[in-house]
């Protein structure tokens, strides 16, 4: 046990008296047990019962409370203060499958410690039935994805989630911490940071995270948080793919998929960028302008199918 790596497991809570035990429960329940389970407390303010449930693990966690400041500040607590080799970020309304971090450990050994590890995701409603199964992550093959390959996929399909993968503490070191300025994006940020520092991603074709869905991850609030935290990200984020040498392919990828989320501010940069840059073609600014037109009805979209197919009323 003592040549295998210590992994930490980062549970941010806030008000999450609901769902925490159970998140607590499947970190203590894995099959790699070289683990330690940090929960940090971002400030709830439900009269004590997230505390309560958390403070009655006793020594089989390490607990830190703090004022409520965003998952990401949560995080970065969690971080700073942990002794593992390895960061795993466990969602307090989440769940990990009994194999998760073993599986990921074994992935990942024999690798150099530039190296990721993701893994499956199912998703499950608030009762912890399972409402829709895991589908392999078709644009990433099993086994070692390098860097520019992963990177363009985030870009072009969206990001990953964030409790599916296992990361090497040096990551952060060499990347930064989440920013604490996002309240909505800050994990896709993290990433793009960490892949623009070369790190390749090892796929485990096996569901390790149960993921909850509920309707209070459905508002408007949550995508309006969202279109600004995009649109304060390109900023950082368009320079640095300008300076790689798959400049046109990671700006394209970036620019379309922003347009299907309606992110208009994102795409005007990058269009921007490219002009002056001349990055993109003729062609890749038409597909773009299509795909713009289709996010502008995707909202409407999005919640009849939420309504109709999954049974959950947004607002």
């Amino acid at each position: 046990m003592e040549q295998l790596p210590l992994v930490s497991i980062i549970i941010p809570v806030y008000n999450g008296a609901d769902y925490v035990a159970e998140a607590i429960d499947s970190a203590l329940n894995q099959t790699y047990k070289n683990i330690e389970i940090i929960v940090v407390n971002d400030g709830s303010n439900d009269n004590g019962k997230t505390e309560k449930i958390v403070l009655s693990y006793g020594e089989k966690i390490r607990y830190f409370s703090k004022e409520n400041g965003g998952v990401s500040s949560a995080l970065n607590i969690g971080i700073a203060n942990m002794k593992g080799e390895y960061f795993s970020w466990l969602s307090h309304d989440d769940m990990y499958l009994p194999s998760k971090i073993e599986e990921q450990i074994d992935a990942l050994l024999g690798t150099d410690n530039l190296s990721l590890a993701l893994c499956d995701i199912q998703q499950i409603n608030k009762d912890g039935k399972i409402i829709k199964k895991a589908k392999a992550k078709k644009h990433l093959k099993t086994g070692n994805n390098e860097w520019n390959f992963v990177l363009n996929d985030i870009l072009k399909h969206g990001s990953f989630n964030g409790c599916a993968l296992l990361i090497p503490k040096k990551a952060f070191d060499d990347s930064g911490y989440f920013d604490e300025t996002l309240r909505y994006s800050q994990d896709v940020f993290m990433w793009i940071k960490i892949f623009l520092n070369k790190y390749n991603v090892v796929y485990v074709h096996n569901i390790g995270v149960s993921s909850r869905v509920h309707s209070r991850q459905l508002t408007q609030t949550g995508r309006a948080l969202f279109h600004s935290d995009s649109a304060k990200m390109s900023e950082y984020i368009i320079p640095k793919l300008i300076e790689q040498k798959y400049a046109r392919e990671f700006l394209y990828s970036y620019a379309l998929h922003n347009a299907v989320l309606n992110n208009k501010k994102v795409v005007k940069n990058c269009l921007i960028k490219s002009k002056t840059q001349k990055t993109l073609s003729f062609g890749q600014k038409a597909k773009i302008k299509l795909a713009s037109f289709y996010g502008s009805l995707r909202p409407i979209v999005r919640k009849i199918y939420y309504k109709l197919f999954r049974k959950i009323k947004t607002t």
